[in-house]
């Protein structure tokens, strides 16, 4: 590894593991330490590769190079020309790149989970109380929605359909108005 790329390899490494990682730039130069740290960092990404809602194909392309990269740090001898390769193909699959043909075949989609969402508010120094905040911002627009839809004519059922909760959370609803 050339000097001068210490923290590349602490902040890469800290992107999966957070402060398991902190001050490890110096172990960057050691193979053996590096190992180590990318079997940790490809045990962590074999087992979020099981949730990744993709095609049968897909998923059992991101399932064997995650796992060829593990293997390769579980073994006695690293082989990083090998390791590269496989971490190249391992993210072209990511992206959707499922042939031999330069071809895009699926196209990745993220999106956060509301816990994703409020952990990602914290760490950017927002408020923790964000969630309080938010769901009686998004009571406040349902009973706005609820009086419009009965404006409408819609009868508490049709609503709760059309909102996606319960008759009862709407008569709820339909109380605070």
């Amino acid at each position: 590894m050339d000097i001068g790329q210490e923290m590349l390899f602490e902040t890469t490494i800290r992107t999966f593991l957070g402060q398991k990682a902190y001050h490890i730039a110096s172990q960057a130069h050691s193979e053996k330490a590096r190992v180590q740290w990318y079997r940790k960092v490809f045990k962590k990404i074999v087992k979020q590769v099981q949730t990744i809602d993709a095609s049968a194909k897909h998923k059992e392309q991101l399932e064997y190079f995650s796992n060829q990269l593990l293997e390769l740090v579980k073994g006695r001898h690293f082989n990083e020309q090998l390791f590269s390769l496989y971490l190249l193909r391992f993210t072209g699959t990511l992206l959707g790149y499922l042939s031999l043909r330069g071809s895009c075949l699926a196209t990745p989609t993220y999106f956060q989970t509301p816990s994703q969402y409020y952990t990602q508010a914290m760490f950017s120094g927002g408020d923790t109380m964000q969630d309080y905040y938010d769901s009686h911002s998004a009571t406040g627009v349902r009973l706005r929605l609820v009086a419009q839809l009965k404006d409408e004519g819609l009868n508490d059922f049709q609503i709760s359909l059309v909102l996606n909760i319960s008759e009862y959370e709407v008569k709820k609803l339909r109380a605070e108005l």
